[in-house]
This record gives C-alpha cells, sequence and structure tokens, in this order.
C-alpha cells in the first residue's frame, strides 16, 4: 500500500516518469514477493518504466499488455555493445561481469565484443 500512496503523491506533481526496479537490484524479480507492478504502473499517470532481469520476452510480454511502458535493459547494455540488435534478432547475448561494473578502468566498459566482432 505505501507503493500506492507514495504514487498518488507523485501523480500531484506531474512528473514524466516513473523508473521502477522491479524486485531486488542484481536479483530476484520476485524478492519481495507477489508485487503486482502492472497495478502501479496502472496508479501512475506518467510514464512507467519497468527494469530489473529483463528478457526479450518479458519486455515483449509487459510492453504489449500495458504494464510497463518503457524497459531499462542496464547490465545487458554494459555487456553488449549491440543490444538491440541482439535482441531484435534473437542472438544470444554477452554475460555481464558484476565486477568490473562502476569502478576502475576501461574493463567491462569498453571490451566486451559485439556480434560483428565474434
Amino acid at each position: 500500500m505505501l507503493f500506492f500512496y507514495a504514487i498518488s503523491v507523485l501523480n500531484t506533481f506531474g512528473i514524466a516518469y516513473l523508473h521502477v526496479i522491479e524486485g531486488e537490484t542484481r536479483g530476484d524479480r520476485d524478492y519481495y514477493g507477489a508485487v503486482d507492478y502492472g497495478a502501479i504502473r496502472r496508479a501512475f499517470k506518467g510514464t512507467y518504466i519497468g527494469n530489473n532481469g529483463y528478457t526479450a520476452e518479458l519486455a515483449s510480454k509487459r510492453l504489449s499488455s500495458g504494464d510497463t511502458d518503457l524497459v531499462a535493459f542496464g547490465r545487458s547494455f554494459l555487456a553488449n555493445p549491440d543490444l538491440v540488435d541482439r535482441l531484435r534478432n534473437g542472438l544470444n547475448l554477452n554475460p555481464p561481469h558484476q565486477a568490473t561494473f562502476y569502478g576502475g578502468d576501461h574493463r567491462g566498459y569498453t571490451d566486451y565484443p559485439a556480434m560483428a566482432d565474434q
């Protein structure tokens, strides 16, 4: 219920979008139990962006059903410089190396191969 109260307050500000990490960051989408993210989307008057563990299939399903307006592919984009082409063509994704996230040097940001380079 706290989510819905917060959303009702956010709606009064007319903000453009709500970006929701669905589940535990880097973890289980069902970590918090059976959360109806579609209901959260319907309660919010702006654009709803879903994030966390989306596959091409899940993104397509949630976009088609109206349970999300946009999907954020954070970790997948880090590991796949050509993510859009891979998703569009049903190609395998590079696995992300979380140890290289957010720190240090180029490793994990600019050294993942595109499909054309493999």
